[in-house]
This record gives C-alpha cells, sequence and structure tokens, in this order.
C-alpha cells in the first residue's frame, strides 16, 4: 500500500477524500499525537490507505549530488553526497569524522543536475544530525542561487 504525504504546514486542519467513493473526512491537525508516524486510514466504504503528514515549509526532492562542505572559517573541503534538497534547505550524508554540532555554519558547494550544471555555493546552519546524516538550513545563498534552486524546483 503506496504511503500518501500532505503538507500541514501552517494548516489547522485538512481534509481528506476517499479516492474510491469520494466520501471526505475533515482532520484537526492538533488532534494528531505524532505528526511522524504513518497512519493506516479506512473509509467507510471499506477502502485503507496510509497517510503521512509532512510539517516542512518547502518539498524536499531526492537528490544523488556529490559536493563538500568545510566549516565556516576553514580552509579544508570534506567531500559529502547531497541525498536531498528543498527552496530551505538540503540533506547530506558525510564520510569524514570532522565533529559537527547542530547550530554550526557550514559554507556548501555541489553542481545542480540541470541543463547548467549550475554551481550552488552557500552557508547553511546545522539543524539536524542523525549518525552520518547531516540536515541543514539555507542562511545566505551567493548570487542568483535562490532563483536557480526556484527554476530547479518547477
Amino acid at each position: 500500500m503506496d504511503v500518501v504525504t500532505i503538507n500541514i504546514a501552517g494548516k489547522e486542519s485538512i481534509k481528506l477524500v476517499c479516492s474510491k467513493c469520494g466520501s471526505a473526512r475533515e482532520i484537526k491537525i492538533s488532534s494528531l499525537p505524532d505528526i511522524g508516524r504513518v497512519y493506516k486510514i479506512k473509509c467507510k466504504c471499506i477502502h485503507g490507505f496510509s497517510i503521512a503528514f509532512d510539517k516542512r515549509k518547502y518539498k524536499r526532492k531526492k537528490t544523488n549530488f556529490i559536493g563538500t562542505y568545510s566549516l565556516e572559517n576553514s580552509l579544508a573541503d570534506n567531500i559529502i553526497d547531497i541525498i536531498d534538497l528543498s527552496r530551505g534547505g538540503l540533506g547530506f550524508i558525510r564520510t569524514d569524522r570532522n565533529k559537527l554540532e547542530i547550530g554550526d555554519r557550514l559554507a556548501v558547494r555541489f553542481k545542480l543536475d540541470n541543463a547548467g550544471n549550475d554551481l550552488i555555493d552557500c552557508i547553511v546552519s546545522i539543524r539536524n544530525i542523525f549518525d552520518n546524516r547531516v540536515c541543514c538550513e539555507f542562511l545566505d545563498m551567493k548570487g542568483g542561487m535562490k532563483t536557480t534552486l526556484g527554476f530547479y524546483f518547477m
């Protein structure tokens, strides 16, 4: 059974519509005990489906880019695999053993897989660290990179 992801950023309630019978049900976001889990829903017509709620401000896109990062005031570049990207940030897998902490600022560089192979050169702040996976928020993007990312997601 496929999982449907619903973005709930800034919403107080959502309306779920059954794809089989068209029956609708409104759910208040505040009544959901755990935003991070997958819910199995069964309609009154017995059709079942699974949904997950995403409270991100921007949709995330899976990627497979090679890039580099360096601590903000360091000259040493470290190679990373950028695994997802959004207008607000990125996630990467690192292979180095540098001690990174939430709130650290990094200079990140990578090329998009678009027609122009546009270079993204930005400053990010670490929001979460899960083992070797690092999730970051964009702080400063040089030049017209914000526009470039906007076109990339179209």
